[in-house]
């Protein structure tokens, strides 16, 4: 699978994209990943995890070249019902993502 994303730096800074395969997040990965900070609804429920973890290192991969900070997942919070994550640095990247035939997520780097 490729996916290839562009847009005008004018209106969007930087992208970030993480393809996944479309299975449930072994438990141990997403104890890793889930924070207090992050709302899971608005995905099924089997992909939840799945989808945030490719969330998180979506924005990771759009906020790194902006701010040149390395962040954990715990450094990055994503409400996937609002389609939103922002980063410990105040980073604020709109999300979209698919589920299907694999998790796909692009976060949008958004202005100001």
């Amino acid at each position: 699978m490729a996916v290839a994303a562009i847009a005008r730096s004018v209106h969007v800074p930087s992208l970030g994209i993480d393809v996944e395969p479309a299975e449930p997040l072994p438990d141990d990965i997403a104890a890793l990943v889930l924070t207090s900070g992050d709302v899971l609804s608005g995905v099924e429920a089997r992909f939840a995890t799945r989808v945030l973890y490719s969330a998180k290192e979506a924005a990771y991969k759009a906020a790194y070249p902006l701010d040149g900070e390395v962040l954990g997942y715990e450094h990055i919070n994503v409400d996937l019902a609002r389609r939103e994550a922002v980063t410990a640095g105040g980073r604020r990247m709109r999300l979209s993502f698919c589920t299907l035939p694999r998790v796909v997520v692009l976060a949008a780097a958004v202005n100001g």
